[in-house]
Formats: C-alpha cells, sequence, structure tokens
C-alpha cells in the first residue's frame, strides 16, 4: 500500500539537506544539475526563493520531491521542480505543483512563470493541465568561436548607467534569472558586473573562471547586439560566452546564431493567472 504523501515546507530542512534533495530529484535530468548548501543559499538570495512558501513532498519519513517558489510582489517564479526516480509518474509532481500555487496565491502572486524543456513533453502537460500557458520560446546559448571583428564604437562603461539604458530600451520583460531584481542581487557580489556600449545598444555581464554571463542585453538589432558580444567574448581571459534563456527571436540570439554558438537548451516559458485558478 502506498504511504499517503505530504507536503511541508522547505525551511524544514538544512541547507545540506536541501541540496541533497534538490540533486537526487533532478537526477537524470536532461541539463545536468548539482547544487551544494553554498549553491542553496545563493539561489534564494538571488532569485527571491521563499522557503516558507516552497514545498517538499513526504511519502512517510522519506523526501521524495520538491518544488521552490519565488515571489517579488505580484509575481511569482517556479525555481526548479523534481522527482527522485523511484517516485516518478505518481502524482508526486502535481501535488507539488498545487501546493506551489496555492501558496503564490496566499503570498499574493498575481501572474506564476517557469521553464519547461521542450523535450519534456510530460511537464508540459503537466502545466497546461494546470493552467498554464505558452509564452515564449527561450534558448541558453554558448560560444566559443573568434569575434567577428572590433567596433570601436564599443566602450566599456558604468554598468548602472547600461542597465538605465537596457531598460529603457526593453520591449519584453527578462525572464527572472536575469530580471532587474536579480541584477540588483549580482551587482553586489564577485565577480562584480561589467558592461560595454555603443551608439546603439548595450550589454551587462559578468566574468567567472573563463565564462562570460551576459546577464542583460539591448540592441537595435543582430549587427548591434553582435559587435556587443563580439567585444565581450574579445576581454582578455574570457574563453566561452554564455546567454541564458534568452528569447529566441531577441537580437542577442540572432546575433549568436549567426556566429556559430551551440544551443544547450530550449526552454519554453510558460505562465498562468493564479487567481483566476
Amino acid at each position: 500500500m502506498t504511504e499517503t504523501l505530504r507536503l511541508s515546507s522547505t525551511a524544514e530542512l538544512g541547507l545540506d539537506e536541501l541540496a541533497s534533495l534538490f540533486n537526487e530529484a533532478y537526477q537524470g535530468y536532461e541539463i545536468p544539475q548539482h547544487v551544494d548548501a553554498g549553491a542553496v543559499v545563493f539561489m534564494h538570495e538571488a532569485l527571491d526563493l521563499v522557503p516558507e512558501r516552497s514545498c517538499v513532498a513526504w511519502r512517510g519519513d522519506r523526501p521524495v520531491g520538491l518544488g521552490m517558489l519565488g515571489v517579488r510582489a505580484s509575481r511569482g517564479w517556479v525555481g526548479g521542480m523534481g522527482v527522485v526516480p523511484e517516485a516518478r509518474r505518481s502524482g508526486v509532481g502535481e501535488a507539488l505543483m498545487r501546493g506551489l500555487i496555492d501558496h503564490a496565491r496566499g503570498a499574493g502572486v498575481r501572474t506564476l512563470f517557469l521553464e519547461v524543456l521542450e523535450t519534456n513533453a510530460g511537464a508540459r502537460a503537466l502545466y497546461e493541465k494546470l493552467g498554464f500557458r505558452a509564452f515564449r520560446r527561450l534558448e541558453v546559448l554558448a560560444w566559443e568561436g573568434e569575434p567577428r571583428g572590433h567596433d570601436p564604437s564599443v566602450i566599456a562603461c558604468e554598468p548602472k548607467a547600461a542597465r538605465h539604458r537596457i531598460a529603457a530600451r526593453r520591449a519584453a520583460p527578462e525572464p527572472w534569472q536575469r530580471a532587474d531584481e536579480t541584477v540588483d542581487r549580482l551587482d553586489v557580489s564577485t565577480p562584480a558586473l561589467r558592461a560595454v556600449t555603443s551608439p546603439h545598444g548595450d550589454a551587462v555581464y559578468r566574468v567567472t573562471e573563463g565564462r562570460a554571463s551576459v546577464l542583460q542585453l539591448a540592441a537595435r538589432d543582430a549587427d548591434a547586439a553582435g559587435a556587443l558580444l563580439d567585444s565581450i567574448r574579445a576581454k582578455p581571459g574570457v574563453m566561452l560566452l554564455r546567454f541564458l534563456n534568452v528569447p529566441a527571436d531577441d537580437p542577442g540570439a540572432e546575433a549568436l546564431r549567426g556566429r556559430g554558438a551551440t544551443c544547450i537548451a530550449a526552454q519554453t516559458e510558460m505562465s498562468v493567472e493564479v487567481a483566476t485558478l
């Protein structure tokens, strides 16, 4: 007889326990995931994850899944939902998602967002069952190639000034992991943010162990975006440029695809108005 499933908050687990459960729940995931206690702390701080409103699923005294909820005023985000291998396809994922939706509503969230890999048809079907609808396609792009050239109009600039100009150009909201609130958190951590600007665009990025991670970019077109990306890739010590969850129709995505960047993952961003459920 299957033990009754119950939910608790992730606040009941220690950081090491939460990291261990996260890693087990993502075992066999198409994009490898591994975190430690320090990474869990970073995720909570940078992504506004709320332990008291995030969920752990239990069967008896065995944790079998978790779902993490981020809250920013009227917006919420499912920052990871996974089930341990032996408990998959047994209703745990649906129970976790319903718990997160209830907690989001209780926190005053109006719109709840998440991303799902395009290849994960089962998860997408669950989210659609719960009322989520596709919002846009996002790509994780990595580029190790050589820059096409140097545009002298692209120069280094102060990141806060670049962010102000990016916000003024923004035609669509940034994905949660690169939203202004996230970048605000990263701006006080190390390594420090950097930025480049030109008459036709701006980009903010940070460099960690030879990898430049583009956080935000706004440009007039793909050519302008490409000049910014070339400048970042050409910086001393940068071996790889990565752009996480960039909308597929963004000039930055077009520029990177034209430079032979690899699409590491393609995701569908989905949302639901929780007040209507």
